[in-house]
Formats: structure tokens, C-alpha cells, sequence
């Protein structure tokens, strides 16, 4: 696989999984905080500066792996450097996640070439940058916006819910296949393409889902049409969360946070369930920590990725298996 074309290479999932430089700094000269609204993230960044130069550098905080692994990146690569530096690196950075320029005085953020292929994660790998020039300009923080192209009509339209029926079918096979599989789900950040090949779904089995028992598939749409899709099915007390997609271009942009909530009202005031429950692809560590900031917990359990079976995709790679993430609907639901 072209680690280039990918956009968790090994370097960064290891700076996600044992962040360096992280925690708070004692006796900070200068700190800020940043944010991303549309996607959850959050860090804070503290300073120790020392003749208008960094000596040190501290992050904290609940943010994507793409976040934390920059700034993870960022501690060592700054040490020394003043504001023109730092204006200078981050401009050399943007740069090259763009796709204008080269690695050439990066070090290990060169790992973030991946998303040189998914231009709707950059603000993640920028939130770092514009948090820590906040701090050194004496801000006390900074937030950003999404970068993610949308029309007009859809950022100002109003969502509106209804439950698929058969005439959907299509569109919704189109709209799945398109937020998981191939070049153009890279577009977006749910994409299974450097993991997966061959179909996400087919007709059969989404008619399947709309016409089955205590089963409702979930659409989102505006001016512009169809605009993502979840499915749930009732099953005793909980809720079987799934199929959950979102149109690439538009992820980030609150789309997907507003079906989920839509799909966890619906068991818990129309069906009085309990609890909700998805399995995600294990390694899927930013994934499974975008559900975890909105109340989902990791339960350890894992089931088999049904290797062989076409109609689950055609797997890249032999260590794909399923875990189990619930959140508490009602309370007194389990955990």
C-alpha cells in the first residue's frame, strides 16, 4: 500500500496511540485553546518561552488522531523557534498537506501526507498550528471553520428526517457505497478504501432493512436531496445502530451529528429502548473516538470480520474484526 495515498500511516497512529509532550506545563508563559465545532475536537496549548523563543511545549485536551498525533509532532519540531518560525513551518505545512509543496524541514509531519487525498481532514492537522499561534500572539484561544466545500442551500437549509421506503432504494446503495468505498469516498473521512474493496451494500440488502420488522432506515435531506442515511433495528431493549453514512463532501459539517441524534430519539421515545449498540471496525481508532465524544463506550467484545464473504467488501488487510460500542439511551441502562 502507498503509505503516501493513506491517511493513518503506522508513524501516526503511534503519535495517536503515545502522544509525546502531553499534559499541562507548570509556569507556561503562553497558552490558548482551540476548537473544532463541526467535529468535537478541542486542545489546548502551553507554552514555556524564553527570550521570545519556545522552550517547551504542552498539549492537552479530546481531539481526533489526526490532532493529537500533530500535535504530538510539533513539541520537538519548535523547540527554539520563534513566531516567524512558527509562522514559517505552519505555512510550510499547510502547503504540502495541499499538495503544493514538498516535506523539506517537516520531520516526522511528513506522515501526514495522506491527507494530501482528503482535504476534509486538513483543518484537523491545522488546529494544532493556528492553537499554538494564538498562544504566541497572547490570544486565548482560536476556533476554526470547516474547510469542506458545501453549496449554499445546505449550509443554510434545515434538515429534515423521514424513513425510507422502496423508491429510496437506489439512492441510498449510491449514497453508502460512496461514503466507504473507492477514490471518491476519500473525499470524506468514513472511508474504508485503504482497508476495503468490492460493495458496502447492494439493493437486496437495504430493501431487506426497510421491509424487515421493527427495523427503520433514517434519511437526511435538505434542498439538495439526499444527504446521509443511518439504519435501526429494535432488538429486545437495545437498538442496532448502522449503515450509517454521510455524503463525503459534506462530512464535518454537523450532518452526521444531527442523523445521530435523530437515530438514537427514535428508540428511546418511540420504542422505549434502553441502550444502542454498532460494531466498528476495530483499528477504526478515530472513528470509535468520534462515538466516544458523544457518549458511546468500548465494551471489548469483538466479533469475527466475515472474511470470504463478498458482500462485506473484499478485505486489504488480515487483521479486520468488529467491536462493540454501546451508549445508555434511558436512565439506569446498562453500560
Amino acid at each position: 500500500m502507498n503509505e503516501a495515498g493513506t491517511l493513518y500511516p503506522q508513524l501516526v497512529l503511534e503519535h495517536r496511540r503515545n502522544p509525546r509532550n502531553r499534559g499541562r506545563l507548570e509556569g507556561c508563559t503562553h497558552a490558548a485553546d482551540g476548537a473544532n465545532p463541526l467535529c468535537g475536537d478541542r486542545l489546548r496549548i502551553e507554552l514555556l518561552c524564553s527570550d521570545a523563543r519556545i522552550a517547551r511545549l504542552r498539549h492537552s485536551g479530546e481531539a481526533c488522531a489526526v490532532t493529537v498525533a500533530t500535535a504530538s509532532m510539533l513539541g520537538a519540531l519548535v523547540e527554539g523557534l520563534d513566531a516567524a518560525g512558527v509562522d514559517a513551518l505552519a505555512d510550510r505545512f499547510a502547503a504540502y498537506v495541499e499538495g503544493r509543496g514538498d516535506a523539506a524541514g517537516l520531520g516526522p509531519l511528513a506522515a501526514m501526507a495522506g491527507l494530501q487525498q482528503h482535504p476534509s481532514r486538513r483543518k484537523c492537522a491545522l488546529l494544532p498550528f493556528a492553537t499554538l499561534r494564538a498562544a504566541l500572539a497572547g490570544s486565548t484561544g482560536v476556533t476554526t471553520e470547516t474547510e469542506t466545500p458545501m453549496h449554499a442551500s445546505t449550509a443554510t437549509a434545515p434538515l429534515t428526517f423521514r424513513a425510507a421506503t422502496a423508491v429510496d432504494v437506489d439512492a441510498i446503495v449510491d449514497l453508502v457505497q460512496s461514503a466507504y468505498r473507492g477514490e471518491g469516498s476519500k473525499q470524506g473521512w468514513t472511508t474504508e478504501a485503504d482497508m476495503l474493496d468490492g460493495q458496502r451494500t447492494d439493493a437486496a440488502a437495504v430493501a431487506a432493512l426497510i421491509d424487515a420488522p421493527h427495523s427503520r432506515v433514517l434519511l437526511a435531506e435538505s434542498a439538495d436531496g439526499l444527504l446521509a442515511c443511518a439504519h435501526v433495528e429494535r432488538q429486545g431493549d437495545a437498538t442496532y445502530f448502522g449503515m450509517f453514512s454521510v455524503r463525503p463532501q459534506l462530512q464535518g459539517g454537523g450532518v452526521g451529528r444531527a442523523l445521530l441524534a435523530e437515530a438514537e430519539r427514535t428508540p428511546r421515545e418511540e420504542w422505549g429502548c434502553r441502550e444502542m449498540q454498532m460494531t466498528v471496525i476495530s483499528i477504526r481508532d478515530e472513528l470509535i473516538a468520534w462515538y466516544e465524544r458523544r457518549g458511546y463506550h468500548r465494551t471489548g467484545r469483538y466479533k469475527p470480520f466475515p472474511y470470504g464473504d463478498e458482500r462485506f467488501g473484499i478485505p486489504k488487510r488480515d487483521d479486520l474484526r468488529f467491536e462493540l460500542l454501546v451508549k445508555a439511551l434511558q436512565a439506569g441502562a446498562s453500560k
